[in-house]
């Protein structure tokens, strides 16, 4: 009986472990060995920022680029509809007869609608970076020249 309880006490602890979260980047806009622009969440976590740095550093080389710019941008706009429906009452009251028919007088009642509209920009934070020319060698490092053969 202990067992089963153990067994059931590690099942359920195992079961409330949650996965890392990960990062979040995307290309937005990539030149191959020029630069690009890498796009992450609003209020970005340091592990969106971790993962914009690998996109950078895949398309640039390790640690070659520099971050031109960086900053909100609006990404395009949604739009949310609500309309409520106002039901009048019945007002209306028989006032006589024409020709055998009733004659009502008063309001008949009905529906007032209105329609509110609420826009909503969607917004991401961008990076857009160069990639760095590769540094030059240093002049020791640099092979030496050939000598040259005399003429005769």
């Amino acid at each position: 009986m202990k067992l089963l309880f153990a067994l059931a006490a590690v099942l359920v602890i195992s079961g409330c472990q949650t996965v890392p979260y990960q990062g979040n980047a995307r290309d937005v806009k990539r030149k191959p060995g020029v630069g690009g622009t890498i796009a992450v969440p609003l209020n970005p976590r340091q592990e969106d920022r971790d993962r914009a740095n690998e996109h950078m550093i895949s398309n640039c080389g390790n640690g070659n680029f520099k971050v031109t710019e960086e900053g909100e941008v609006v990404t395009g706009e949604t739009t949310q509809a609500n309309t409520r429906n106002d039901y009048r009452a019945n007002s209306q009251q028989q006032t006589g007869t024409f020709l055998g028919m009733p004659v009502y007088a008063g309001d008949p009642g009905g529906t007032d609608s209105s329609t509110t509209a609420t826009r909503t920009q969607l917004k991401e934070w961008q990076l857009t970076y160069e990639c760095a020319p590769a540094s030059p060698m240093p002049p020791s490092a640099a092979p030496a020249p050939m000598p040259r053969k005399k003429k005769k």
